[in-house]
């Protein structure tokens, strides 16, 4: 029975300890942010209360407690791509593009960097993100705004030590300050809106055109009572961003993105053959190295059974014209000629060997006799050679010799 209790006191010494590593705050803390799923590690000694906060945790807190606690919407139409995501499992890859289209962490930027640890000035930032919006973006440094503001709502109390790093449970409680705040204010009817506010854009034209293209800021979801530009001239392709802000000071923002204007030059584009050796087979043009979207193309192939030209024809986008053309003149379908000369001659009757060699019109490889364009005959009769030419058409001659006399 005595070693039955001493087990239950251990036990409840044990668990108790792990009580006493946190004072009321941090166990406060742990507790709202299991309860709204914030972090889903229980007990609160396996939540790391005391850890280092890295990227891709905060990825997945920030984005639960945005969505969940404050109501944001990502905007899931941005394409968020990141180059250093293969050793995170699929639930972190989520958490993490949905961090960036929510706009609270690294946008337009092409490494996410998920295993660094994060800074109160960092935490501080994508916090205040959140919940103001982009109110406070585009100071020097980045964060002394951000910071200021958590400071003035009593969330972030000590903003001296921007570059220190950050440990899990308070990033924990200062999102529970955040959130108290707005539950306090809404005891008292103060109606609170963290809803940012969405747009569309609206463009003077889409067709490929040669003139300016104009963005309009258009169908507000709310009433907008600041923009940087309600209007923006594109005089050449590209993107430019639309600011906005609600008038509870929520940011938003929509990006227009053009790539209709043309310079008005008339498309090129290049030919590559199916071989630009000596053939005696067809030879086939391919159409390539396009300068632009083409629309209109006569043919993207051609095939040439002899030598000869074709001309490529093709238009793009704002109606261009263009053009180039194939020339082919590696076809050799025709077997080459041939010689063959003695000697000695057969102006007189011999008696010695007489040597036969082969001539041709072109460039041929003997296809026997050992390669060699010469025969000896030792009698009279007759020898064939048989050859190739560079386009592999194939022939064959045959000598011939009758005045031989003997010894």
């Amino acid at each position: 029975m005595k070693k039955y209790l001493l087990w239950i006191w251990i036990l409840f010494v044990s668990s108790m300890s792990f009580l006493f590593a946190y004072d009321q705050e941090l166990i406060g803390a742990y507790n709202y942010a299991y309860n709204v799923g914030i972090t889903t590690m229980a007990p609160i000694e396996n939540a790391n209360m005391n850890g280092n906060l890295i990227r891709a945790h905060m990825a997945k807190m920030m984005s639960n407690y945005a969505t969940e606690i404050l109501n944001l919407v990502p905007n899931t139409w941005k394409v968020c791509n990141f180059d250093d995501l293969s050793g995170q499992n699929d639930e972190i890859k989520w958490f993490i593009t949905k961090s960036c289209q929510l706009w609270l962490m690294w946008v337009g930027v092409t490494s996410f960097n998920p295993q660094w640890d994060v800074t109160r000035a960092q935490f501080g930032t994508v916090l205040s993100r959140s919940i103001y919006g982009e109110m406070y973006n585009g100071w020097d440094p980045y964060y002394v705004k951000h910071l200021d503001a958590l400071k003035a709502d009593w969330i972030m109390k000590d903003i001296t030590t921007p570059t220190n790093l950050l440990i899990r449970g308070h990033a924990m409680l200062m999102m529970k300050r955040a959130d108290e705040i707005v539950n306090n204010l809404n005891t008292w009817n103060i109606i609170i809106d963290l809803i940012a506010p969405t747009a569309k854009v609206k463009y003077s034209t889409t067709w490929s055109t040669v003139w300016n293209v104009t963005a309009y800021l258009t169908w507000w979801s709310e009433a907008i009572t600041w923009a940087n530009e309600y209007s923006h001239v594109f005089t050449e392709n590209g993107s430019f961003i639309f600011y906005f802000q609600d008038l509870a000071w929520n940011a938003g923002s929509v990006t227009a993105m053009v790539n209709n204007i043309t310079d008005g030059s008339k498309p090129t584009a290049s030919v590559k053959y199916s071989t630009t050796w000596a053939t005696n087979g067809d030879v086939i043009a391919y159409l390539t190295g396009r300068s632009e979207t083409l629309t209109w193309v006569n043919a993207y192939n051609h095939t040439l059974t002899w030598n000869g030209s074709f001309t490529f024809n093709f238009q793009d986008i704002a109606g261009n014209t263009g053009s180039t053309t194939a020339t082919v003149s590696n076809i050799d379908k025709t077997i080459p000629t041939w010689t063959i000369t003695y000697n000695p001659t057969s102006w007189a009757y011999v008696s010695w060997n007489i040597v036969a060699t082969l001539a041709s019109s072109e460039t041929i490889t003997l296809t026997n006799n050992g390669w060699s364009n010469t025969y000896t005959f030792t009698w009279n009769g007759s020898f064939t050679f048989n050859f190739q030419d560079l386009a592999g058409n194939t022939g064959s001659a045959t000598a011939t010799v009758s005045y031989w006399t003997g010894s």
